[in-house]
């Protein structure tokens, strides 16, 4: 029998959707295909490879199907939106050992597996983010990047939760649940115009973490807080002295973070000072915490 790449990968999905990855040995899967564990390595070089063909085809298949699902969906945005929550509740149960587990598996380690999850992460966040504006519009511009960050703690703590409790919850009951809460706080939000807390910047940097362009994503982010601290200290309130001691402090931060090799101790000794500074604190911890982390985490 001709055993094929996209034969070996059918095996391995479906023993891996069945058993999961830590269960799941390269022999069995070869077995499976009724050919030698030698034959796998020719195709794939280790089983963390074949894991991210595995991955790449799940996620794709889901894409395509939601994509679908959306072009023939009928009914109100809201009730477009429950649609694909379901799908993506029934997706991820049945495949939970491939788009669910991985987190908690060594291969999250692995430069190839990093880089797909980024990808994928990419997307569904931008699928997110089309799904909220086409839903509830542009009135939620101004909180737009706070909310997609909610939206995906929801479905990820509710999938969780469905996943778990699958004989308690009802998955279509859930997804309406969701998109309820969603409607009432961008209600809330846009009554009390709230401009929420966080930018575009935070929605790139989480997209991006562990990737190798963290080193230009650090700079970037840097930059952005440095000009909100210059910002605060230009809008100062509290004397014509004080302000101007504290554009010092905050010129000696930049030009120290500036250096090729710039010193530890001096950036938290500086920082430590303008964080006795209550308007200050939040965006000189953020800013410290950035310039003094080598790399981000993966997860």
């Amino acid at each position: 029998m001709s055993v094929t790449k996209q034969d070996i990968i059918y095996s391995a999905s479906k023993m891996f959707r069945e058993k999961g990855y830590l269960a799941t040995s390269i022999q069995e899967i070869a077995q499976d295909c009724s050919i030698a564990k030698g034959s796998v390595y020719k195709y794939f070089p280790s089983k963390e490879d074949l894991l991210c063909e595995v991955f790449d085809q799940c996620q794709l298949a889901y894409f395509d199907q939601a994509e679908r699902l959306k072009d023939i969906g009928t009914g109100s945005p809201q009730e477009r939106l429950v649609d694909q929550i379901v799908f993506r509740f029934q997706y991820f149960m049945e495949y939970r050992h491939i788009m669910v587990d991985f987190i908690d598996l060594p291969i999250t380690q692995y430069e190839t597996f990093r880089k797909l999850r980024n990808h994928v992460r990419e997307r569904m966040m931008e699928w997110h983010r089309s799904w909220l504006v086409e839903v509830f519009g542009h009135r939620i511009k101004p909180f737009l990047w706070d909310l997609i960050f909610i939206y995906r703690a929801i479905l990820k703590d509710y999938l969780q939760r469905v996943i778990s409790e699958e004989n308690l919850l009802s998955v279509e009951d859930t997804a309406w649940f969701i998109v309820d809460k969603m409607d009432a706080l961008v209600n809330h939000m846009s009554k009390s115009g709230s401009n929420g807390l966080l930018g575009k910047s935070a929605y790139d940097t989480f997209i991006h973490s562990g990737s190798n362009d963290w080193n230009s994503e650090k700079e970037r982010i840097t930059e952005e807080l440095l000009g909100r601290v210059i910002a605060i200290v230009e809008a100062w309130k509290g004397g014509e002295e004080r302000r101007k001691e504290l554009q010092e402090i905050v010129q000696l931060l930049s030009s120290e973070i500036a250096q090729i090799e710039p010193k530890r101790s001096v950036i938290q000794a500086l920082c430590a000072y303008l964080e006795l500074e209550k308007e200050l604190r939040s965006s000189i911890i953020q800013l410290k915490q950035t310039v003094l982390t080598e790399r981000r985490g993966t997860l």
